[in-house]
């Protein structure tokens, strides 16, 4: 039986060299997992080097080999038939000599399984020196296949190469109450009860200071974020608009339309959803997508937000739990890749360290997330204190393998831990 679940979960991706034995690969076997980004097998060593080196240079992975594949499936394993002994050594020396910048290779785990010796290659993309090439060409790795990197991607890489690798500690830009008073500033009256936020940025290049967000590329995230049906439109796409009617069915709807007060050629943001209340105390739900090109157009900063204005109520558990999915799903699957798309050339590239917030916008912080969330499911709580915001990195394992679902609920999980919840039982995400 196929077990979908995302690799990266298992200890053999992370074990220390000297604990990967006979039990541990073993138990890894028997989840029979499926070919993936981060995960490829092989009968025998030659074409590992080419697997190893478009791992190196995307997600990184494992390689395991002396494995055939299943007789109906060559996606996922069938008998072991194992190795040599000096298949080690010949593997290591190959990507040695065929590697450029010559000299890195991964580590290479002899481990016998049912009497047959298989190598388990383990790449770590962050000791790589990337772009690796392997015999002149630079490949990266796509759900399960390797591909030439055309070469907007190589320049990419080599850009990232380049700069100095940031530390991801939360970035206070991104946070909705470091901004309380921009959503005046954009129109959105009176300030929302709760934001909820997606936010990722992903660096350019240093020469970009030409860059612009051109008509064209505004055009395309608007169609990305819209119902692909609606021709020449720009409607929420059914889920969307579904979300939108959950929380009032009665108000009309807007489709994305872009700020007409603010905005200039490195900032753009759109807007979605319910029009103005026509009651104070009525609940409403507003999209708004962000895209800047930031730090003089060296990098490039996209936010995601559900803004909620309660009336007075408390919003379900399923509700805001699922708006965080949506915040996500919206800015991973469509703006991010998008803009990535217009503005490099290729959206071929791994998603960047990707936030997501909860938080109150009110402008004196007059209510707490007790008052607009209903918190039932996160169980007994056990310390004190008011609940002002959350903020925590989505597991960048589980997105690299695509796991968007169990992604944000690790991630909702670390923040009702900072909330002094244990024990959360979050409901199964809407994909």
């Amino acid at each position: 039986m196929l077990i979908v679940m995302p690799n990266l979960a298992h200890p053999l991706f992370s074990a220390p060299v000297d604990r990967v034995d006979t039990a541990m690969v073993r138990d890894f076997l028997a989840l029979e997992l499926e070919e993936s980004f981060t995960l490829d097998y092989k009968r025998n060593i030659d074409g590992a080097p080419d697997t190893v080196a478009a791992m190196a240079n995307t997600y990184g992975g494992i390689v395991l080999i002396g494995v055939d594949a299943h007789p109906k499936d060559k996606n996922l394993l069938g008998e072991l038939v194992g190795v040599k002994a000096i298949d080690k050594d010949r593997l290591v020396s190959k990507m040695a000599t065929t590697f450029d910048p010559p000299g890195w290779t991964p580590d290479v785990i002899p481990v016998t399984v049912s009497d047959k010796l298989l190598l388990v290659v383990r790449v770590d993309p962050g000791s790589v020196p990337q772009p690796l090439f392997h015999q002149g060409v630079v490949r990266v790795r796509l759900d399960g296949r390797n591909i030439p990197a055309d070469r907007r991607l190589v320049h990419a890489l080599f850009q990232q190469a380049a700069d100095p690798v940031p530390a991801y500690s939360s970035d206070p830009r991104f946070a909705p109450e470091h901004q309380r008073g921009t959503y005046q500033m954009y129109g959105v009256r009176p300030a929302p009860d709760l934001v909820i936020r997606a936010a990722a940025s992903r660096p350019l290049r240093r020469d970009a200071a030409r860059l612009r967000l051109h008509g064209t590329t505004v055009d395309a995230l608007m169609r990305s974020l819209s119902d692909p049906g609606h021709a020449g439109s720009y409607k929420l796409p059914e889920r969307l608009h579904a979300f939108v009617r959950r929380v009032d069915a009665q108000q009309d709807q807007r489709p994305w339309t872009i700020d007409p007060s603010h905005g200039h050629g490195r900032f753009v943001r759109l807007s979605a959803g319910h029009d103005s209340p026509a009651r104070e105390q009525q609940a409403r739900l507003r999209f708004q997508c962000t895209a800047v090109l930031a730090n003089g157009g060296s990098s490039l900063d996209v936010l995601f937000d559900l803004l909620f204005w309660t009336g007075g109520q408390l919003i379900a558990n399923d509700l805001w739990v699922q708006a965080c999915y949506e915040a996500v799903r919206a800015l991973v699957r469509h703006a991010l890749p998008t803009l990535t798309g217009e503005l490099l050339g290729t959206a071929a590239m791994p998603t960047p360290p990707t936030e997501l917030h909860i938080a109150s916008a009110k402008e004196q912080d007059v209510l707490t997330l007790e008052e607009t969330l209903n918190t039932s499911l996160l169980g007994q709580r056990t310390g004190a204190g008011l609940l002002r915001r959350g903020s925590e990195y989505l597991p960048q394992d589980f997105m690299a393998t695509g796991d968007l679902p169990s992604a944000v609920t690790e991630a909702l999980r670390n923040i009702a831990l900072d909330w002094r919840f244990l024990h959360p039982n979050f409901p199964a995400l809407q994909d």
